[in-house]
């Protein structure tokens, strides 16, 4: 499961959501029961982090199917292979947790986002999100109805990240739920992405792996 190349992300203090720390590393190489990783970088400060033996650790990576799995994990020393690393003990492939999708990605974000439809009348809507995953967003607006469930759609938006710089998507979805505003309730939308390129995928899975982890760092999950 664990291949050379891999980003991991690690969580010290995880079970104190007020010392938590989080890291973002590469796997250099590994053994039966032990990963070699460049020196982790801290999520917060952006700086080379110094992780003393014996440091506790909770793993996470995107697996060769897409999936999330994750490991408790301790540093156990540091070597040189063409480049300083740092060793982590490694449980084996039976002790991996799989994150379920649909509990795991879907996190709060509050954004603009323009849905477009793919027909030739080219209906333009703005709706506010209220939470995204790798798989779709839902968001609510207050205007007039443009679509219906099952129309397919192009939805833009562009994702803050923690330096405050914009990744700008534009992805293909397909209306899944919709509920028209009311004088007293705002209208609901929920839509699902479709045919999203791979590169695009991971990077939504880790934009999303890493709000849920800042988030739950701040004890808003």
């Amino acid at each position: 499961m664990i291949r050379a190349g891999m980003r991991l992300t690690l969580e010290s203090g995880h079970r104190e959501p007020t010392l938590q720390q989080t890291y973002r590393c590469k796997v250099v190489e590994f053994t039966e029961d032990v990963i070699y990783i460049s020196y982790p970088l801290n999520e917060e400060t952006q700086r080379s982090a110094f992780l003393l033996k014996g440091t506790k650790l909770l793993a996470t990576f995107i697996g060769c199917d897409q999936n999330v799995y994750t490991f408790p994990t301790e540093v156990t020393g540091r070597e040189i292979k063409g480049m300083p690393v740092v060793k982590l003990f490694y449980p084996g492939d039976k002790k991996l947790k799989f994150i379920q999708r649909r509990n795991f990605f879907r996190v709060p974000l509050t954004v603009k986002a323009v849905i477009e439809s793919e027909k030739e009348q080219q209906d333009v809507m703005e709706i506010m999100t209220k939470n995204i995953s790798a798989g779709g967003i839902a968001g609510s607006f207050h205007h007039s109805l443009l679509f219906n469930e099952k129309d397919f759609v192009v939805v833009r938006l562009s994702l803050p990240n923690r330096e405050g710089a914009l990744q700008h998507l534009e992805l293909k979805g397909e209306v899944v739920r919709i509920t028209a505003p009311t004088s007293c309730k705002v209208g609901q939308l929920s839509i699902k992405f479709m045919d999203m390129e791979k590169q695009t995928k991971e990077m939504m899975i880790r934009y999303t792996l890493k709000r849920q982890l800042d988030l739950r760092r701040k004890g808003l999950l």
